[in-house]
């Protein structure tokens, strides 16, 4: 039965995937691909006689041997093809239903996971298998690649602390013998290639495979067994050995393995993807158990079994290797080992004050200071003298109260069992050992309360401000209700140990004051014509002056006028302002002059500029120049400067109409307006009024040539005999003037179903009656063209569209009416009503014939009208 499982699943297999490879199918698979091959038209008995007529015994298949089942392979390629031929579409439902069933069924299986094989061949595609195989891999090693990366999905997080390191992928799987350079801790076992070479006097560069006895032979040597000694170890052998026939010195000699064995691991027990895993020989048991997706959550992290059979049992600790990484190396596998993860049976969980709370596996002799280990040690802010530990006793809960900092004292330790929950608290209280000085002193904050410490120690530590106040201080107390109370004191008697000098209790405050602080500070400022305007300091004992103020701005700037204003405010009364003119030359010649004035707080000296008394006057040009624009007058600037600075006159300007216009300005006289039109010529000189000069705020305006514009087309497309773009030949020129100058229209002409398109002013179709226009040069439809339109007069049409609630299905095929329109012929002199009757079989129930319409190709509606008891129906 195992043999017919291994078959049946390896059809599966090759159902999902096409590369000729293999791999070990874990157990608990065989409904599943009974299953299958029910779905396809095959059976056990069927594949099993299809096989015996190939000369294969399903009973005496070697699944460990490649070449047998690479033959197995290929019959049951063979038998899948037969199948297909037979029934391919029925197949090609069978697979997708099979993954469909896998995947839910992996979903919501058990911890065993009985069907986990499958998901992880039909997850591994053959391209991946084959590329694989094609960078250095070797069958095995691909298969076994494929296997665990279907197992890599997302984890979910640790339960308990050392199984992180398995979901987190902190530990690699090494899938590939060139992933890894062997160490010398490495256990050399049958099946490795090692890479002997040698240099200097003698030279040699070998590869050696370690035959299934356990020994190389190089040629000319004898036997050198390696089989089960470390790496390091044979590298000593072989080096004594290879001496006797080779001359070397002693760094010229070397030995890798460039080729690990391939190994077969068994992983059972609590682990999340239990089964046997093909892998290089290179990996150790902690990588295995990687590629297993390490514990359950209830899967043990301190007492993983190690078996290997004829061999001594291990156990592992994966607390252990965290303490000591280098542990690792001490766990080298051998073909058909086996690891075995029980359940955690002692687990205690930790929170609060702790570097790393979790839930942690002890064994039987660890307690409560090696759970603190563990944890990674306490905070430093974590409550000792109370831990709490929650316990169940007797189907209750209890909580049981450990003064851990005794336990450090007195050496003990607190016994734990399994399920304990320990707490560790924070210290509740903030410090209170402290005073503290604040204000004009140099380092403020909070200091160590010694004992018997007074007001004098903390001012010492505090080392008081240059200008601190030392007349006047306030002690601030905290009373035992939390209230503050203020003891005034005075620092110099304080400082002389007098009575002041009081003694201080936690968290007291000592406020110390500056003497600025009782001091009113006013400024005076300079503003305007000086080189820097700035606010400064009053000066209390009144000496600072005006000329002083313009000193310290920076001077005087060239613009500054002759006098100055004094802006003053009386500080007690700031809403009202006092204006003082004074001479500003005199108070700089002068000194001692009342225009030097004392300046008083808040003073504000404004120096005003020449520059605030001059107007500005522009003049500005428009019309046919390329910038238009503004420009500052002055008496030097001419009208030749200004065409100029405004790019000079356009292709479309008038030379000879440059009209200037001006305002006369009386004084106490309304203000008038006059006009000159002057003259220039290509060089923008005057040719009349040579003597003409330009004013403030003139105004210049250059005329355009009278009627001056390039040409503009207008296009007509369709049955004329020259379409294409035609320019404009005057203003009113008009359609059928251009129609005439196309050649004409065609014989194919439709006349009727001529449009104009027009884009001027964004006005669109224009309904065009051009038969009309044509018979009559006067008529309304003769229309004068514009720019840009678009005239397009198409060919004779025989068809007449009809579309609308008509009976029309009745008549004929989907095919013809799925459109919703019907394409009939065109007769001369009918109505719209007769093409309904004719052949649309009349209108239909939800249509109205007071609602026939028709649209004429030249874009005109014309409705249906009623005259007395009757219906006028539009021509067609």
């Amino acid at each position: 039965m195992l043999k017919l499982k291994f078959i049946i699943c390896t059809l599966f297999f090759f159902w999902t995937t096409a590369s000729p490879l293999w791999a070990q199918v874990p157990p608990g698979v065989e409904a599943q691909a009974k299953a299958r091959l029910e779905k396809v038209g095959g059976n056990e008995d069927e594949v099993r006689q299809k096989l015996l007529d190939r000369g294969i015994d399903v009973d005496n298949i070697n699944p460990n041997n490649p070449q047998e089942v690479l033959r197995l392979q290929q019959a049951l390629q063979e038998i899948e093809a037969e199948i297909k031929a037979e029934t391919k579409a029925d197949l090609d439902k069978a697979k997708k239903e099979a993954v469909t069933d896998v995947k839910e069924e992996l979903e919501t299986a058990t911890k065993k996971e009985v069907t986990q094989g499958v998901k992880e061949v039909a997850s591994s595609t053959s391209k991946e298998i084959s590329k694989a195989v094609k960078d250095g891999a070797t069958v095995e090693e691909a298969v076994a690649e494929g296997i665990i990366d279907a197992q890599e999905e997302d984890l979910p997080p640790a339960a308990i602390y050392g199984q992180h390191i398995f979901r987190n992928k902190e530990i690699s799987v090494y899938r590939n013998a060139n992933d890894i350079v062997a160490p010398d801790s490495y256990i050399l076992g049958a099946g490795d290639k090692l890479a002997i070479s040698l240099w200097g006097y003698s030279e040699l560069d070998a590869v050696f495979e370690i035959k299934k006895e356990g020994y190389i032979k190089p040629e000319g040597m004898s036997r050198i067994n390696l089989k089960g000694i470390s790496l390091g170890k044979a590298k000593n052998l072989l080096r004594s050995r290879f001496s006797n026939y080779y001359r070397f010195g002693k760094d010229q000699f070397e030995v890798t393995v460039t080729y690990p064995r391939t190994i077969t691991v068994h992983i059972v027990g609590e682990v999340m993807n239990s089964g046997s895993f093909t892998m290089p020989a290179i990996n150790t048991a902690f990588n295995a158990l990687a590629a297993a997706g390490g514990p359950t959550d209830i899967g043990s992290v301190r007492n993983i079994k190690l078996i290997r059979p004829g061999g001594q049992n291990r156990t592992m600790d994966v607390y252990e290797y965290l303490l000591n990484p280098t542990i690792n190396k001490d766990y080298f596998l051998q073909d058909n080992d086996i690891i075995h993860v029980g359940v955690a049976k002692r687990l205690v969980a930790v929170q609060g004050a702790i570097r790393r709370p979790f839930k942690y596996e002890l064994k039987n002799n660890e307690q409560l200071k090696d759970l603190i280990k563990y944890s990674g040690g306490l905070q430093p802010d974590a409550y000792q003298s109370n831990f709490k530990v929650k316990r169940f006793i007797d189907d209750e809960e209890k909580i049981i109260d450990v003064d851990y900092r005794t336990l450090q004292k007195t050496g003990r330790d607190f016994t734990l069992m399994g399920g304990d929950k320990v707490v560790i608290g924070v210290i509740p209280t903030p410090y209170k050992n402290y005073v503290e000085i604040i204000g004009s002193v140099d380092i403020p904050g909070k200091y160590e309360l010694e004992k018997g410490m007074k007001v004098q120690g903390l001012v010492e530590k505090g080392v008081l401000a240059e200008y601190a106040k030392t007349d006047l201080a306030y002690l601030l107390r905290t009373n035992t209700d939390g209230t503050i109370s203020y003891s005034r004191l005075n620092l110099d008697d304080a400082l002389k140990n007098g009575n002041d000098n009081l003694i201080l209790k936690p968290k007291d405050k000592l406020v110390v004051f500056s003497q600025q602080k009782y001091l009113d500070k006013y400024e005076v400022s300079v503003t305007g014509a000086v080189r820097s305007p700035s606010k400064y300091q009053y000066d209390p004992s009144e000496k600072l002056t005006v000329e002083d103020l313009i000193i310290l701005g920076g001077g005087l700037r060239k613009d500054a006028t002759d006098f100055a204003y004094i802006y003053r405010k009386d500080p007690e009364n700031t809403k009202e302002k006092e204006y003082i003119r004074i001479d500003i030359k005199n108070a700089i010649e002068n000194p001692d002059s009342p225009d030097n004035v004392v300046l008083r707080p808040n003073d504000e000296l404004q120096i005003l500029s020449k520059l605030t008394y001059v107007d500005e006057f522009s003049v500005r040009v428009g019309g046919a120049v390329r910038n238009p624009g503004e420009y500052q007058y002055h008496p030097s600037l001419t009208l030749k400067d200004v065409l100029t600075l405004s790019g000079g006159l356009k292709l479309t300007a008038s030379k000879n109409r440059i009209d200037v216009f001006r305002v006369v300005l009386s004084k106490n006289e309304t203000v008038k307006s006059i006009v000159a039109t002057v003259e220039v010529d290509d060089n923008l000189e005057m040719l009349s009024q040579s003597d003409f000069k330009l004013e403030p705020f003139d105004q210049i305006i250059v005329r355009s040539v009278p009627e001056f514009e390039l040409q503009r087309f207008v296009t007509i497309e369709g049955e004329v005999k020259y379409p294409g773009a035609y320019a404009l030949l005057d203003d009113n020129e008009k359609l059928v003037s251009l129609i005439k100058r196309a050649g004409g229209l065609t014989g194919e002409a439709f006349s009727e179903g001529a449009t104009l398109y027009r884009e001027e002013g964004g006005t669109g179709f224009v309904v065009l009656r051009l038969e009309e226009a044509l018979k009559n040069k006067k008529d309304r439809h003769n229309f004068i063209l514009k720019k840009g339109d678009v005239i397009t007069i198409p060919k004779q049409k025989d068809l007449v569209a009809i579309v609308g609630a008509t009976r029309a299905r009745d008549l004929y095929p989907d095919n013809i009416v799925r459109s919703g329109k019907i394409n009939v012929a065109y007769k001369p002199g009918k109505r719209a009503k007769w093409y309904v009757d004719e052949y649309a079989a009349g209108v239909g129930e939800k249509g109205k014939s007071k609602l026939i319409t028709v649209e004429y190709p030249n874009g005109e509606i014309k409705r249906t009208k009623n005259f007395i008891l009757f219906k006028i129906y539009p021509k067609v």
